[in-house]
């Protein structure tokens, strides 16, 4: 179970329970300026177990306010797995009284994973369904993670949910009665494992065609790190998901291996999406003391061409913070071979928030460093990729697989050649990293013995440090 680190790591701008465990962010809904997010919970203790739903809310996707339960495991039908939200609007459940209901829709998990629906009329208090499970199911066992959303191609409600190798497309004009129209995934697969927590919605290409995206959780084994998102392009009939734009390898959402489960807002014309900032195959043991795991930071998706191709493009929710250029090291004036070289700059850091911006010709580290030798070091090497190295960045013996060099170095391809710019934002124990328009990224979880407190970068470049806006 979670463990008790030898300091608080807890994030001051990143969404953690006040108590206990959360994982996969659930039910995401805009609805008249406020912004919901749900998330599977355990409240008794900080480690997986009984899933509950627990309920927060925001009006600037940074700042949230914690609700408590929503939804509890149900003695029937057994607990509640992930799922999604929608604002009933026409009350065409007729669950609403008077209104549009906000309606739940959600994996029931017991002898069998089966789905279910939950309303509320004030957004706060919910009801289960009394004819649950809307969605039977007595012989798959891996059925879960309904994503609902609004089909404007057939006029109704369609739904996604995984289906063990691949994903399952459902219908409805009601929210209640489910007619299922399509698969997709079980031939496209590139990565293995197990489906979980799809997603599908369109996104508007450079050209101005619209481009639907399919995302979806793997399930893998641990010592293939545990779980990864990828996802594929193409088009959506009102039916099912096609991929029309193939390619030779998995299109992998996020290069670390601390974002999870990710899916996206419904009831806004912006496309965002928000992730559970942890792995499966550590989270359990972090060492954070009375809570476990957050979420990411909210992130704008879009679609950009590259030099790899039409790319996933994430744009960060994050903060405001003020940049000063940090200050470079002059050359030595002693240095015998002045073309060996290797300018550095190097800055103090504000304190456990902040971010870093670096702007660079070519290859190039940027290194965050605390007053215990441990150090976090992010790179654009050589070889055009982006490497992300934590095996010196803080505690890992808390498990083996946190430590092991799949998780403690992780590299992604770049899709642009030419110069390079780089974002990283940084919360006390979480590390986001953006470069090559936001399609190259990574998240990663650190547990340093103490606060980093300077960053430094060599390499043909320029870095600034954010200290956050008052």
């Amino acid at each position: 179970m979670s463990t008790k680190g030898n300091r608080d790591f807890r994030p001051s701008m990143h969404f953690t329970p006040s108590y206990g465990w959360i994982n996969d962010p659930n039910g995401l809904t805009y609805d008249n300026g406020t912004w919901h997010l749900f998330a599977q919970h355990n409240p008794k203790e900080a480690v997986w177990g009984p899933m509950h739903w627990l309920h927060a809310t925001s009006t600037d996707l940074l700042h949230w306010k914690e609700h408590g339960i929503a939804m509890y495991p149900d003695e029937k039908l057994g607990m509640i797995y992930s799922g999604s939200a929608i604002i009933d609007k026409g009350n065409t459940s007729g669950l609403g009284d008077g209104c549009d209901p906000m309606v739940l829709m959600y994996t029931s998990h017991g002898a069998h994973e089966q789905q279910s629906i939950a309303y509320s009329n004030d957004r706060f208090h919910f009801t289960p369904y009394e004819g649950n499970p809307v969605i039977s199911n007595d012989d798959k066992r891996n059925f879960r993670d309904p994503k609902v959303f609004r089909n404007e191609i057939k006029d109704c409600w369609s739904m996604v949910l995984a289906a063990g190798d691949h994903a399952e497309f459902y219908a409805s004009k009601d929210l209640i009665h489910w007619t299922k129209t399509g698969e997709f995934g079980a031939a496209e697969n590139r990565l293995g494992g197990v489906f979980e927590c799809t997603d599908v919605f369109p996104l508007k290409a450079p050209d101005g065609s619209e481009v639907w995206v399919l995302i979806v959780s793997m399930a893998l084994r641990s010592q293939f790190g545990g779980g990864r998102m990828q996802y594929f392009l193409g088009t959506f009939d009102g039916d099912t998901f096609r991929e029309t734009i193939p390619t030779d390898h998995p299109r992998i959402l996020d290069s670390g291996y601390d974002n999870y489960a990710a899916v996206t807002y419904n009831g806004t014309d912006r496309r965002l999406m928000i992730g559970w900032g942890s792995s499966p195959s550590y989270a359990n043991q972090a060492p954070t003391g009375d809570f476990c795991c957050l979420m990411t930071y909210v992130r704008e998706l879009s679609l950009v061409e590259t030099d790899a191709g039409l790319q996933l493009s994430h744009s960060p929710i994050t903060p405001e913070f003020d940049l000063a250029e940090a200050a470079r090291k002059p050359m030595p004036t002693d240095l015998r071979f002045p073309w060996m070289y290797v300018p550095e700059a190097e800055g103090k850091l504000p304190g456990e928030l902040f971010s870093i911006h670096v702007e660079a010709e070519g290859p190039f580290t940027l290194s965050l460093f605390n007053d215990d030798g441990e150090h976090l070091d992010v790179s654009i090497n050589n070889e055009q990729k982006l490497v992300v190295d934590r095996i010196h960045a803080g505690a890992s013996d808390f498990s083996p697989v946190y430590a092991s060099g799949i998780c403690a170095v992780m590299s992604q391809n770049r899709t642009m050649r030419g110069p390079v710019k780089l974002d990283l934002y940084f919360d006390r124990m979480f590390a986001e990293m953006f470069t090559d328009n936001g399609t190259v990224i990574n998240s990663s979880m650190v547990f340093p013995k103490s606060p980093y407190t300077k960053a430094s970068m060599t390499g043909d470049g320029t870095m600034w440090i954010g200290t956050p806006r008052v």
